[in-house]
């Protein structure tokens, strides 16, 4: 148990390395699309840099949950403090939608009135933004948990806007078609909009103490009922801490004449079997074969 913990802490920081490096990535570079925003006269670019800085704020709150999260726990909060990546993953979807929100109502306004803008200039710009999106998602691809997920819609919807971007200034440079950057950036919009819901139900069914779909009832029923002297297990209730652990509460029916040491020996059993299935927090209660089930 000890040498699983101490993995877990490590993927931890490793998580947050790369967080904290793609936030040092996004940051950057939005300051560099303001300026080429400025000097290419391109709104989409000005919009994009906006964009960037939402991320930036989304990654930095990221970092900090992923940092919280590894607190034990306390008089506070008695279950410790995993769920803060998960309230992070919450904040980074709601900052998605209202990007992509955002850029679909800019793209709805340049149905109307297209700009032209400086084609060479963008193309450089939309070079350099896959570069720097495409590393910091390569990065990102190595975590692993919700909040992780959520942030690498954050980098793949930079990577896809940078796509179309590029194939629209190149575009550009021999068609005055002004309205396809439009177009594009409705259809990332939407499906950055699509899967962010999809994580955004995850997160809130984690929030309302659903019990969790990742989790196998059955084989956990089926083991427990191996065990030497459980004779039955009902009223299971359960809730994921966070998108990888979960706390668990089972009532186990056994012989009325057991002895106490002989329960304690099974609960610890039990316990340690619990843990290998990633149940952090286990409430067993034991009940005599002549007790009235619930």
């Amino acid at each position: 148990m000890g040498g699983h913990h101490h993995h877990g802490h490590n993927h931890n920081q490793d998580n947050q390395r790369n967080i904290l490096l793609a936030f040092f990535l996004n940051f950057g570079f939005s300051i560099i699309e303001f300026i080429g925003g400025y000097l290419t006269n391109s709104v989409a670019i000005y919009s994009d840099a906006l964009h960037d800085l939402g991320d930036s704020i989304a990654l930095l709150f990221a970092y900090f949950a992923e940092k919280l999260s590894l607190r034990k726990p306390d008089k506070k909060f008695t279950f410790g403090y995993r769920r803060f990546s998960v309230l992070a993953a919450l904040v980074n979807g709601i900052i998605l939608l209202v990007g992509s929100t955002f850029i679909i109502s800019e793209a709805i306004k340049r149905f109307q009135n297209p700009e032209p803008i400086m084609a060479e200039g963008v193309i450089l710009l939309a070079i350099l933004g896959l570069a720097v999106n495409g590393f910091a998602a390569f990065r990102m691809s190595k975590n692993s948990g919700l909040n992780s997920r959520m942030l690498m819609f954050h980098l793949l919807e930079d990577i896809l806007g940078w796509c179309a971007v590029l194939v629209v200034s190149i575009v550009l440079l021999f068609k005055p078609w002004y309205i396809l950057d439009s177009i594009l950036s409705v259809i990332i919009a939407l499906i950055i909009i699509n899967g962010v819901v999809k994580n955004l139900f995850e997160v809130s069914k984690i929030l309302m103490q659903a019990f969790p779909s990742s989790f196998n009832r059955e084989e956990v029923l089926r083991d427990l009922l191996q065990f030497e002297n459980v004779q039955d297990i009902h009223f299971i209730q359960g809730w994921s801490v966070d998108e990888s652990h979960y706390s668990l509460s089972l009532h186990v029916k056994v012989s009325a004449d057991m002895q106490m040491r002989n329960v304690d020996s099974l609960r610890v059993k039990i316990e340690a079997y619990l843990r290998e299935k990633h149940v952090l927090y286990s409430t067993i209660q034991f009940e005599g074969e002549d007790c009235a089930t619930r």
